[in-house]
Parts: C-alpha cells; sequence; structure tokens
C-alpha cells in the first residue's frame, strides 16, 4: 500500500474539475473564514480565482530520486530554485489540484536588480508542502521570507498556500519586525474559530538594500546560519513567538550587514531533523560543519548541502518537507 493511501484512504473517482475546486475550497473553509478581506477581495476569492486560472498541465517535470539537477528548475539571472514535490501516480486528483496550486505560488524569478543572489530549494514531504519561502523587490530593497506550518500533508499544504496570498496583502515597506506582528494578526483574525486545532507557522524575515544593509525578525524559527567571509559563523536567533499562536504579539527587530563574502543560510526545521536509518537526526552542528565546507557559487552551496543531508539520510523517506535558501550579496 502507498504512503498516499496509507494517509488518506482509497482513491475516489475524480470528478470535475469545477467539483475537485469545490473541495478544496470546502477543505479550505475548515481552516480559515474564507470571507476575511484581503486587499480588494476575500480569501476565498483570491484561492478559488487562482485554482480557475490553473491549466491541467501546471505541474512540473521531474525526474526519480537522485540529485537535485534531476527535478524541475528555474534558473534566471540570480536565482536557481529547484523543486522536487513527491507524488503518486494514484494520487487523489484533489490533492494533485492542491499541488498545482501550491507549485504555480512558487517564485518563478528574481529580478537582476535584486541586492541578493539565491540559490533554493524545497523537496516536499509528500504531495502537499506546509513551507514556503518568497521574495519581492520593494524599490532598492529585497523583502526575503521562509516559513514553515505546522503539520503535514493537505491541512499544512492548504495553510501554506493561504499565506502566500496573507503575505502578499500586506503593505509593501514594512519593516521586518512590524511584518511579523501584521502576519500574526492577520492569520489569527482570518483563522475559522469553529477549527479546535493549533494552526501556527514559524517565520523568518529580512529586509535588505543594495548596500547590504538591512535587519531580520525571526518568529520562532529555527536559528539561522549566517557565514562570515572570515570563516567565521553566527547563528540569527528567534526574535518572538510563531506566527498563528497568540494574538498582541509583538516582534524584536534586528539589523543585520552583509558584506562581500557573505553567506546565508536560511532553513526549515526538516533540514535538522532529517534522520539516518539509526534514528540520528542531522542537527545544526552537521549543518554547521557543512555551511564550513562550502565553496564556490551560492549554487554549489546549496547543492553541496543537499547532498549532506542526503548522505546522512541515504534511502530513509521524508518526515517533514526539507527547504533551504543560500543568499549572498549580489555584489559578492
Amino acid at each position: 500500500m502507498s504512503r498516499i493511501s496509507r494517509t488518506f484512504g482509497p482513491v475516489p473517482r475524480a470528478g470535475s474539475r469545477d467539483e475537485l475546486i469545490a473541495r478544496l475550497i470546502d477543505d479550505l473553509s475548515r481552516l480559515f473564514d474564507l470571507s476575511t478581506s484581503i486587499g480588494d477581495r476575500t480569501i476565498g476569492e483570491a484561492v478559488e480565482g487562482r485554482l480557475r486560472s490553473l491549466s491541467s498541465d501546471e505541474s512540473p517535470e521531474w525526474g526519480g530520486a537522485g540529485d537535485i539537477t534531476q527535478v524541475a528548475r528555474v534558473e534566471a539571472g540570480p536565482l536557481d530554485f529547484y523543486y522536487r514535490p513527491h507524488l503518486f501516480d494514484d494520487m487523489e486528483p484533489a490533492l494533485r489540484l492542491g499541488h498545482q496550486l501550491q507549485f504555480d505560488l512558487l517564485p518563478r524569478s528574481l529580478p537582476a536588480s535584486s541586492p541578493l543572489r539565491i540559490a533554493a530549494l524545497l523537496e516536499s514531504y509528500c504531495h502537499l508542502s506546509g513551507d514556503l519561502l518568497g521574495w519581492r523587490l520593494e524599490g532598492d530593497e529585497l523583502l526575503l521570507w521562509i516559513a514553515d506550518v505546522s503539520g503535514h500533508g493537505i491541512r499544512a499544504g492548504l495553510a501554506a498556500a493561504v499565506l502566500y496570498f496573507l503575505i502578499d496583502s500586506l503593505d509593501p515597506g514594512l519593516a521586518p519586525g512590524m511584518f511579523a506582528q501584521r502576519m500574526n494578526d492577520s492569520i489569527l483574525e482570518a483563522r475559522n474559530d469553529a477549527d479546535d486545532k493549533v494552526l501556527y507557522a514559524t517565520a523568518f524575515w529580512l529586509r535588505i538594500n543594495a548596500d547590504g544593509q538591512g535587519s531580520y525578525a525571526s518568529a520562532g524559527h529555527p536559528p539561522l546560519l549566517l557565514r562570515r567571509s572570515s570563516g567565521e559563523i553566527e547563528q540569527l536567533g528567534a526574535t518572538g513567538m510563531p506566527v498563528g499562536l497568540m494574538a498582541g504579539q509583538t516582534y524584536e527587530q534586528v539589523d543585520l550587514s552583509l558584506d562581500p563574502g557573505d553567506r546565508l543560510f536560511l532553513f526549515t526545521d526538516g533540514l535538522l531533523e532529517a534522520c539516518s536509518p539509526e534514528d540520528e537526526e542531522f542537527g545544526i552542528e552537521r549543518l554547521g560543519e557543512a555551511v564550513r565546507r562550502q565553496s564556490g557559487a551560492a549554487i554549489d552551496s546549496a547543492r553541496g548541502i543537499y547532498r549532506a543531508v542526503r548522505q546522512h539520510r541515504i534511502t530513509r523517506l521524508l518526515d517533514d518537507d526539507l527547504t533551504f535558501m543560500v543568499a549572498e550579496p549580489s555584489g559578492a
């Protein structure tokens, strides 16, 4: 029996596309109040509109298990982005449509004027990922984020899709600490009060300009790593609670300067918790050693870290989504 069948039971008939969209919207309504306004539309309108805009072949091309060069890749100027979805031939059609939505929401490009070069990888635990990453250029500043929704499977995956819309609806120019605060308020405002299960996300937001000067806020996220050009490694710890847990939260904002040769490593806890066949986690110490060993371009570092995790995990299946980014000043 496949993992998809163990998780969701027998595969039902496909149904029409309208029926599949209605089912996803219904699933989503159990988590969020879809009448919540985000800009000039509601959450329900935003999600349904995006679903209806998808073509039937909106999934990426992907290869089998192996090196990340075998999976979907976006290469555009200062961006190298690899995406490895874990899908199944007998995947329930509504879940495949949910996957198509997630793939459509992933970033596709990074402007040539971006102050950072980025290499990224998102490997989903299964058909839907609770991890998300993204960026947007605002003048000469880049707002960069990575987040991890609690839980797994369809619940976390649909929540991650909504978070993309919530992030997109927040005003441009917000400092990271205020961005985190507004995001916390937005999630709590949008939640369906009838849902008694916990739903939250850890997240890290960085705003940085062309001179490498910026600031960050971390909402309960694991400590991220900054390797200076000297080889020294700094940890960027949490500055507040995860978003979506409690109302009225504020987030400390920490100044950050990136100089040529510095490199920032952003990741979700799925990387740290990747287990060996002996149930030994990859952990922050192994990651630190892998970071120290990396040289060359950002994409070389991304590939090196991915190889280190795969060698540790060997053939063991993922227990969580695995997402990370390597970012460095464009002038480096």
